[in-house]
């Protein structure tokens, strides 16, 4: 089960593995295109789910609510040998707890990180599932801290995101050698509608600044490739996907705070990572933060991986097209400051552990599918 394309792209990865194990078992999920492309059934698409924020939620609550009970309901009558959620507590954590009545086993894949320092939190979703498979060893040490049964293989980025020769990169996207630039808004609608304007203006800014730099842009699902379209000037060289590929290719990437920051620290491309809400859900992440009902130390991915601050996290009105200029001007001179950065995300491609991950990962699914584990 995935909420939204970061997750559809771990799940997918572990249906080969799975399948290899036992070549009769039957997939059933929800998802994206790519737990599609590996033959999973998809009891309804998730692609366009994923939100950020209470009034995000509120504007597709109905669709979102009647797909909820119709798979619920689906999944209840089928009885799967295991089922497995990845991330999106908001969903997974009401879903787990209607596993468990049901008697059904459940493993949380990606459990959510920044519920990592809450132990109250952590033994809730452990109360809730069969197993729990952490992919940050942070979160690792902190379950067992707690006393909570828990697996660490690393993180699968490791597996799924592997540094490409940059001649194939380039083949694959059908373009000349070049310095290349990639802006990533996100995989949500509302990070597309609230980023994207701020990073064509950023483009603009450094396209002026040096001419030679050309932009690519990838849209992170296929439904999002139309609106992407009426956003983006020529400037911008847009794509079906292919993330991986431009962050191989590109001096820098401009983007949203998300997974895909693992996966510019794998390929080690330096970045400027930003997030910004709308300003009523940013009003009440101030109030949760001021009276201690929210914590968060950080919120790049890879500042999380290390628990130090080694990219600079810029939110709300932070992320301007001026600031972010600033920021990509800095990491694409030469200079101690990009040595540095490339430095750092060589520390967090290690942190991330050893492949391979998701072949033990699927490893453990099955051994709980059969009972054994």
């Amino acid at each position: 089960m995935a909420a939204e394309p970061s997750g559809d792209l771990q799940a997918a990865a572990l249906v080969p593995h799975l399948r290899s194990l036992d070549p009769g078992a039957r997939f059933v999920g929800i998802g994206g295109r790519r737990l599609e492309a590996e033959g999973v059934e998809l009891l309804c698409d998730t692609s366009c789910w994923g939100s950020i924020g209470p009034s995000e939620v509120i504007t597709r609550l109905p669709r979102i609510a009647w797909e909820y009970f119709h798979f619920r309901a689906r999944l209840r009558d089928m009885k799967p040998d295991v089922t497995v959620m990845i991330d999106s507590p908001a969903l997974f954590m009401r879903m787990a707890k209607y596993t468990k009545k049901h008697g059904l086993k459940t493993v949380y894949y990606f459990p959510p990180s920044a519920w990592s320092d809450n132990h109250k939190r952590m033994r809730s979703i452990a109360e809730r599932v069969h197993g729990v498979v952490a992919t940050f060893k942070r979160n690792y040490e902190t379950y067992v801290e707690a006393g909570i049964p828990v697996e660490y293989h690393g993180h699968p980025m490791v597996d799924v995101v592997q540094a490409m020769p940059r001649e194939e990169a380039l083949q694959r996207l059908g373009l000349p050698e070049g310095k290349y630039v990639t802006l990533l808004p996100g995989s949500r609608l509302q990070e597309i509608r609230i980023m994207t304007p701020i990073l064509v203006e950023t483009a603009k800014h450094l396209h002026q600044w040096d001419p030679e730099l050309r932009f690519l842009l990838p849209a992170a699902s296929p439904g999002l490739y139309p609106k992407l379209q009426e956003m983006c000037p020529a400037l911008i060289d847009l794509h079906n996907g292919k993330a991986f590929e431009m962050l191989n290719i590109s001096q820098l990437a401009v983007m949203t705070s998300g997974s895909v920051s693992l996966e510019a620290a794998v390929v080690e491309c330096p970045m400027v990572l930003g997030y910004r809400f709308n300003r009523f859900d940013y009003a009440l992440a101030r109030f949760l933060l001021a009276v201690g009902l929210m914590k968060v130390k950080h919120f790049a991915l890879p500042n999380l991986v290390l628990d130090e601050s080694i990219l600079p996290e810029l939110l709300q009105n932070e992320v301007t097209p001026d600031r972010l200029f600033q920021e990509s001007v800095q990491l694409l001179s030469p200079g101690p400051r990009r040595e540095k950065m490339k430095e750092d995300l060589v520390r967090v491609r290690e942190a991330l552990g050893e492949s391979p991950v998701v072949s033990r990962v699927a490893d453990y699914l099955h051994r709980v599918a059969l009972g054994e584990a």
